[in-house]
């Protein structure tokens, strides 16, 4: 058998091999992509984006990320967000009554941006009053501490 027709058996030869390096960097961009997507998903706001205010010793409010939590946003333009649809301010009253009817916590959390208006969240705490709600909690980051190096 010459050369040639050797060489030609080889090529139709069938390759039952896995190459292994590019099963690992499939797995390993698959990996990093699907542990990116939890903390992604959990850092995903209730309804619009706000500039929280920053405090030195924030307490953690895990029920806030509830699915019935009732949040409150105000926004620095003066809108006003009730669990993601934006409302006027003298509709939260009756909004906050009727998820309190299908049996939300009774503590309302208010997410006001830093730069909002005082006089926009006074307002949405004198519509949580008035809906009977007493426990409001109000949503801030911790403020970055410079160290010394």
């Amino acid at each position: 058998m010459s050369w040639a027709g050797r060489k030609r058996r080889q090529s139709l030869r069938l390759i039952c091999e896995i190459n292994v390096t590019a099963f690992l960097s499939i797995q390993l961009a698959l990996l990093a992509m699907f542990m990116a997507l939890p903390m992604s998903y959990h850092d995903l706001p209730k309804g619009p984006s706000t500039d929280l205010a920053k405090v030195a010793h924030p307490v953690s409010m895990r029920a806030a990320d509830r699915e019935d939590a009732m949040v409150v946003a105000v926004m620095r333009t003066g809108d006003i967000f009730f669990l993601g649809d934006k409302i006027l301010p003298d509709q939260l009253d009756f909004k906050i009554r009727k998820q309190l009817e299908a049996g939300s916590e009774k503590k309302v959390y208010i997410k006001a941006d830093a730069r909002a208006k005082y006089g926009r969240v006074r307002q949405v705490l004198e519509a949580v009053q008035s809906s009977g709600v007493e426990r409001v909690g109000f949503l801030v980051t911790q403020r970055e501490t410079k160290t010394l190096p």
